[in-house]
C-alpha cells in the first residue's frame, strides 16, 4: 500500500527534523565540519583555540596585538568585553582574548566532556563562542 501523494511529501518534508538534520543542525555542523581537522564531529579546546587564534588575526588589523571595541563591534557584547578585559584598560590582547574563549568553551561543555557538539553550540555560550572562533 503506498501514501496518497500529500502524506508522502509531508514525511519526506518532516523526516529530516525528526532526524535531527534539518536546517538548524546543518548551521551548526557546518561550524563543526570546518574547524574540526580530525573530523571526529565535535570541537575539543585545542581546536577552538586554533580558530579563536585565527579569529583574533583576522580582526586585528591594525596589527597592533589588541582589540579594541570598535574592532570586537558585533562579535562581543559589551557584557563579554568587560569581562574579557579583566586589566581594564579598554583592549582585549590575544591572551585575554584565548582566556574568554576558554571559559566560554567551558560554560557550553556542561557534561565536562572536553567536547562541544552541535548541540552544544546552540546554547548561549556556545553562540557566543562561535562569534569568538568563525
Amino acid at each position: 500500500m503506498s501514501l496518497p501523494r500529500s502524506a508522502a511529501l509531508a514525511l519526506a518534508l518532516t523526516l529530516p527534523m525528526v532526524a535531527g538534520i534539518g536546517p538548524a543542525f546543518a548551521q551548526k555542523s557546518s561550524v563543526i565540519t570546518a574547524l574540526d581537522p580530525d573530523k571526529d564531529g565535535t570541537l575539543d579546546l585545542k581546536e577552538v583555540q586554533a580558530a579563536a587564534s585565527a579569529k583574533f588575526d583576522a580582526l586585528d588589523p591594525d596589527k597592533d596585538g589588541t582589540l579594541d571595541k570598535k574592532e570586537l563591534k558585533g562579535v562581543l557584547s559589551p557584557k563579554l568585553f568587560k569581562s574579557g578585559d579583566p586589566d581594564m584598560d579598554g583592549t582585549i590582547d590575544k591572551k585575554e582574548y584565548l582566556a574568554l574563549v576558554e571559559a566560554l568553551f567551558k560554560d557550553a561543555d556542561p557534561d565536562n566532556d572536553g567536547t562541544l557538539d552541535a548541540k552544544e553550540l546552540k546554547t548561549k555560550p556556545g553562540k557566543a563562542l562561535i562569534k569568538l572562533i568563525k
